[in-house]
């Protein structure tokens, strides 16, 4: 919590310092620069300016002149470049706003006269975006041009706004190498109350703290715990819990997460989803137990039969075995007594004679 405030303090006097001592803005000056980086090589590159913003008609008149006079020698018809314009990961996707809910990276704020977009950014919460301008070019100026959402660690070419005149004190351009990273200041981390440890870094001129995202760093609200359903990560951006990845799982069915929360859904025969606690989603459950038990209900049902037709079969040839065997055994008696009672007769019959 110390470390809080003192780095509030140190940004309360910093920004108190830049208004009192505040000098007239001189007219921003652009440059095109054809290597092709990342979105946060381009900010990068561009400090102590920014990447361009084409918040007002004049500027973006200025901005496709430049492109006109730079691009159009090289006998190409179609350029993009980065633009300073990006949506961070924890804001959403408005279609009714002019930026789409995307925020100019050199003031944050979310102000254009001109907002023409090609391609309309698709409706997330979740993901971080960027935009670049492009467009197609004819033997007078560019025809055809807007923004488009693109991720933000493709390669583009970029432009620059810097409102400093061009003199040597300026920091020269350096094409992107592999040790950009090495130059990067070290991010210190600002411990809140939470125990979250949000990490910052002083980037530009003047300098000022930057989270990982190159945006500002906002000391009046970067310790704010978050939302339920989110949980702060080192960028200091409150960020999405997966309720459905935990064990055990919420749900009998599906799990669908949403932003902050998640939802228990089935699926009918249709493929269309319902809520688990719906009778939809009642009836497809009981219809699968009976499915379930008929399966196993009906082998069971067919051995016992055969068994008890088994046993029958045996019984009846028992029975008739034994049936067999006392009758033999009869005719066997009965011819015996009548083999008897001839010997007996035929003796009496000697006798008498």
């Amino acid at each position: 919590m110390e470390t809080c405030f003192c780095w509030v303090s140190l940004w309360m006097v910093n920004v108190l310092f830049r208004i009192v001592s505040a000098e007239p803005a001189s007219p921003p000056h652009y440059t095109i620069h054809r290597t092709q980086v990342s979105f946060d090589q381009a900010m990068e590159e561009c400090s102590p300016g920014v990447v361009t913003t084409l918040a007002t008609e004049h500027e973006v008149n200025n901005i496709l002149g430049l492109i006109y006079k730079s691009v159009s020698p090289l006998n190409q018809n179609k350029f993009t470049f980065w633009i300073g314009l990006r949506k961070v990961k924890n804001e959403c996707v408005d279609p009714m706003l002019p930026l789409r809910g995307f925020k100019w990276t050199e003031d944050g704020s979310n102000e254009s006269q001109v907002s023409r977009w090609i391609e309309e950014p698709k409706d997330t919460c979740t993901t971080i975006l960027c935009a670049v301008l492009q467009g197609e070019l004819n033997e007078s100026r560019p025809t055809v041009w807007g923004l488009v959402p693109v991720s933000c660690k493709k390669s583009y070419h970029f432009i620059c706004k810097l409102r400093e005149p061009l003199t040597g004190t300026l920091k020269p351009y350096k094409p992107a190498t592999t040790q950009v990273e090495s130059t990067t200041p070290e991010p210190k981390p600002v411990e809140c109350w939470s125990l979250v440890q949000v990490e910052i870094r002083c980037l530009g001129r003047p300098a000022v703290w930057r989270l990982l995202d190159n945006s500002p760093a906002n000391f009046t609200t970067i310790c704010d715990p978050c939302e339920d359903g989110f949980q702060k990560e080192s960028s200091g951006e409150c960020v999405d819990i997966d309720e459905c990845g935990g064990s055990p799982a919420p749900c009998r069915s599906t799990c669908l997460n949403t932003a902050g929360s998640y939802r228990c859904t089935c699926s009918d025969e249709t493929g269309n989803h319902h809520d688990e606690d719906s009778l939809l989603c009642t009836d497809t459950t009981i219809t699968g137990d009976n499915s379930l038990l008929s399966g196993v209900l009906f082998p069971v049902l067919v051995a016992v039969a055969a068994l008890v037709v088994l046993m029958v079969l045996v019984a009846v040839i028992v029975k008739c075995s034994l049936m067999r065997r006392a009758k033999k055994k009869e005719e066997k008696m009965a011819m015996k007594t009548k083999d008897n009672k001839n010997s007996f007769e035929t003796a009496n019959e000697k006798v008498a004679i």
